[in-house]
Protein backbone atom coordinates (compact mmCIF):
# COMPACT_ATOMS: atom_id res chain seq x y z
CA UNK A 1 0.00 0.00 0.00
CA UNK A 2 1.77 3.21 -1.12
CA UNK A 3 2.67 5.88 1.90
CA UNK A 4 -0.16 8.61 1.65
CA UNK A 5 1.45 11.98 2.46
CA UNK A 6 -0.87 14.16 4.49
CA UNK A 7 -2.30 17.33 3.09
CA UNK A 8 -2.78 20.61 5.39
CA UNK A 9 -6.80 21.30 5.17
CA UNK A 10 -6.67 23.86 7.09
CA UNK A 11 -4.53 26.75 8.93
CA UNK A 12 -4.04 29.11 12.42
CA UNK A 13 -3.68 32.72 11.49
CA UNK A 14 -3.57 35.54 14.09
CA UNK A 15 -5.86 38.36 13.24
CA UNK A 16 -5.42 41.67 14.07
CA UNK A 17 -6.97 45.23 12.91
CA UNK A 18 -5.04 47.93 10.58
CA UNK A 19 -7.35 50.82 10.03
CA UNK A 20 -9.76 49.74 8.10
CA UNK A 21 -8.33 46.18 7.50
CA UNK A 22 -8.59 42.75 9.40
CA UNK A 23 -5.17 41.61 8.77
CA UNK A 24 -3.82 38.21 9.62
CA UNK A 25 -0.62 36.70 9.49
CA UNK A 26 -0.16 32.40 9.77
CA UNK A 27 0.35 31.63 13.77
CA UNK A 28 3.67 30.36 12.74
CA UNK A 29 5.53 33.65 12.17
CA UNK A 30 3.85 35.19 15.53
CA UNK A 31 6.43 35.02 17.83
CA UNK A 32 3.89 36.78 21.07
CA UNK A 33 1.74 39.70 21.40
CA UNK A 34 2.68 42.86 23.60
CA UNK A 35 1.13 45.81 24.56
CA UNK A 36 1.67 48.87 26.02
CA UNK A 37 5.24 48.67 25.33
CA UNK A 38 7.33 52.03 25.79
CA UNK A 39 8.37 52.84 21.92
CA UNK A 40 11.71 54.98 21.87
CA UNK A 41 11.90 56.79 18.44
CA UNK A 42 15.17 56.47 16.29
CA UNK A 43 16.21 59.71 14.19
CA UNK A 44 16.28 59.19 10.16
CA UNK A 45 14.41 56.05 10.49
CA UNK A 46 11.77 55.40 7.60
CA UNK A 47 8.41 56.97 8.36
CA UNK A 48 6.62 54.16 8.96
CA UNK A 49 9.31 52.70 11.65
CA UNK A 50 7.94 53.48 14.97
CA UNK A 51 11.10 53.07 16.71
CA UNK A 52 12.06 50.52 18.77
CA UNK A 53 11.38 48.23 22.23
CA UNK A 54 13.54 46.82 24.49
CA UNK A 55 11.89 43.21 24.80
CA UNK A 56 13.76 41.38 27.83
CA UNK A 57 17.08 42.70 26.80
CA UNK A 58 16.80 42.91 23.01
CA UNK A 59 16.38 45.66 20.72
CA UNK A 60 13.28 45.08 18.31
CA UNK A 61 12.27 47.81 15.60
CA UNK A 62 8.86 48.36 15.60
CA UNK A 63 6.99 49.02 12.29
CA UNK A 64 3.83 50.98 12.11
CA UNK A 65 1.76 48.72 9.90
CA UNK A 66 -0.59 51.60 9.05
CA UNK A 67 1.91 53.88 7.50
CA UNK A 68 3.65 50.53 6.03
CA UNK A 69 0.30 49.86 4.24
CA UNK A 70 -0.02 53.61 3.25
CA UNK A 71 -3.22 53.94 5.50
CA UNK A 72 -3.61 57.20 7.21
CA UNK A 73 -1.96 56.95 10.15
CA UNK A 74 -3.67 57.00 13.79
CA UNK A 75 -3.86 59.79 16.17
CA UNK A 76 -1.21 57.91 18.65
CA UNK A 77 -3.15 55.68 21.43
CA UNK A 78 -2.13 55.03 25.10
CA UNK A 79 -3.17 51.53 23.98
CA UNK A 80 -1.56 49.63 21.40
CA UNK A 81 -0.50 46.41 20.26
CA UNK A 82 3.11 45.21 18.77
CA UNK A 83 2.69 41.41 16.85
CA UNK A 84 5.99 40.41 17.34
CA UNK A 85 7.14 38.55 14.45
CA UNK A 86 9.75 36.16 13.40
CA UNK A 87 11.33 38.05 9.92
CA UNK A 88 14.52 36.75 8.28
CA UNK A 89 16.45 39.08 9.97
CA UNK A 90 15.25 38.18 13.49
CA UNK A 91 12.69 39.19 15.59
CA UNK A 92 11.04 42.23 14.46
CA UNK A 93 7.17 44.11 15.80
CA UNK A 94 4.49 45.01 13.81
CA UNK A 95 2.41 48.12 15.58
CA UNK A 96 -1.17 47.41 15.44
CA UNK A 97 -5.28 48.65 16.56
CA UNK A 98 -5.96 45.75 18.12
CA UNK A 99 -5.72 41.89 18.38
CA UNK A 100 -8.93 40.04 16.85
CA UNK A 101 -8.40 36.18 17.58
CA UNK A 102 -6.55 33.34 16.23
CA UNK A 103 -8.53 31.37 14.09
CA UNK A 104 -8.47 28.00 12.41
CA UNK A 105 -9.25 28.64 8.57
CA UNK A 106 -10.17 25.53 6.03
CA UNK A 107 -7.55 26.14 3.22
CA UNK A 108 -10.76 25.89 0.83
CA UNK A 109 -11.82 29.61 1.84
CA UNK A 110 -8.35 30.95 0.88
CA UNK A 111 -7.86 32.68 -2.31
CA UNK A 112 -5.07 34.73 -4.18
CA UNK A 113 -5.39 38.71 -2.65
CA UNK A 114 -7.17 41.08 -5.42
CA UNK A 115 -4.66 43.69 -7.08
CA UNK A 116 -5.54 46.29 -4.06
CA UNK A 117 -7.64 46.06 -0.58
CA UNK A 118 -8.74 48.71 0.84
CA UNK A 119 -6.05 51.29 -1.37
CA UNK A 120 -3.48 48.93 -0.21
CA UNK A 121 -1.05 47.27 -3.11
CA UNK A 122 -1.74 43.32 -3.19
CA UNK A 123 2.51 42.99 -3.16
CA UNK A 124 2.06 43.37 0.78
CA UNK A 125 -0.66 39.89 1.10
CA UNK A 126 -0.02 36.17 -0.01
CA UNK A 127 -3.93 35.52 0.33
CA UNK A 128 -7.63 36.40 1.24
CA UNK A 129 -9.31 34.15 3.80
CA UNK A 130 -12.88 34.24 3.51
CA UNK A 131 -14.42 34.35 6.63
CA UNK A 132 -18.44 34.01 7.50
CA UNK A 133 -17.75 37.75 8.98
CA UNK A 134 -16.04 39.08 6.49
CA UNK A 135 -12.57 39.11 4.80
CA UNK A 136 -9.20 38.81 6.49
CA UNK A 137 -6.11 40.34 4.20
CA UNK A 138 -3.23 37.63 4.68
CA UNK A 139 0.15 39.73 5.25
CA UNK A 140 3.15 38.51 3.26
CA UNK A 141 5.61 39.12 6.06
CA UNK A 142 8.71 39.28 3.42
CA UNK A 143 6.92 41.86 2.11
CA UNK A 144 5.97 43.79 4.86
CA UNK A 145 9.76 43.42 6.54
CA UNK A 146 11.67 44.53 2.90
CA UNK A 147 13.09 47.79 3.78
CA UNK A 148 11.86 49.59 0.86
Amino acid sequence: MPHQVAVEETAEYVLFEVGPLTCGLRIELVQEIEDDLEITRVHRAPDWVSGVINLRGQLLTIIDLRTKLGLPSAAQKAHHKVVVVKGDEGLMGLLVDSLDDVVTADLADVEAPPSHIEDVPGIFFEAIYKMPTGLAALLDLTQVLAAD
